[in-house]
């Protein structure tokens, strides 16, 4: 079971059972190993993860908190399944809570912090794990947003872009190296103490990803 890879990856397990079983399988939603609309079995997921079934009961109330599993009463839980709508209302937050992100933590962002934000785009650059991808990708963002140091949002902002990145994560094999352009010239703003260029970078980039969901095939 896939699965159960997924949980070796993440091994060793140092945190709460609940909160290590809510990582796993939302990291499968989010790679689309769980895919839309998959049910998810309480038996095969404690096999799986060798636990009970209460953090995995547990784990699936977390997941439907972060709108990534609807659990019904008679069918148990189910990933969820995005509609166009949903995706633009999930990109139009984004858009909001980013800029505010990097609004706030502009007059704190360090000579370091670009230099760490820039190697983290050459790693990037010489990857071909679409996970890795992500996860690089991910790094990067937070990194920027850092100096507003504040949890909420970033919790927040990370729900989303879980949301929408079991969508996107597609688009990274024939990206041809935009998004990383536009990193690299939301770093020079950055450098450039631009903060009028670098909200217009990042919100170009923003809805450059809004774009291409809402053009995805065989969603409503």
């Amino acid at each position: 079971m896939e699965l159960k890879r997924i949980a070796e990856e993440m091994q060793p397990r140092t945190m709460a059972a609940r909160d290590w079983v809510f990582q796993v399988i939302r990291t499968a939603i989010v790679r689309g190993v769980l895919q839309d609309g998959m049910p998810l079995r309480q038996d095969e997921i404690s096999a799986a993860l060798s636990v009970s079934h209460i953090p995995v009961r547990e784990a699936f109330r977390q997941l439907e908190a972060q709108g990534l599993v609807r659990i019904y009463p008679n069918r148990g839980a189910v990933v969820t399944k995005l509609t166009k709508q949903e995706m633009a209302n999930i990109m139009d937050t984004r858009i909001i809570l980013e800029l505010g992100a990097i609004r706030a933590a502009f007059p704190y962002i360090t000579d370091e912090i670009l230099n760490e934000a820039a190697a983290l785009i050459d790693l990037s650059e010489g990857e071909t794990d679409l996970h890795k991808i992500e996860d690089l990708n991910l790094q990067f963002h937070f990194l920027l947003y850092s100096p507003a140091n504040n949890k909420t949002m970033f919790d927040l902002i990370e729900t989303l872009h879980a949301n929408v990145d079991r969508y996107i994560r597609q688009f990274y094999i024939t990206d041809d190296g935009a998004a990383n352009r536009e990193h690299r010239a939301l770093i020079d703003a950055c450098r450039n103490k631009d903060i009028v260029l670098a909200d217009a970078v990042l919100r170009t980039h923003l809805e450059r990803c809004k774009r291409l969901l809402m053009n995805l095939p065989n969603v409503d």
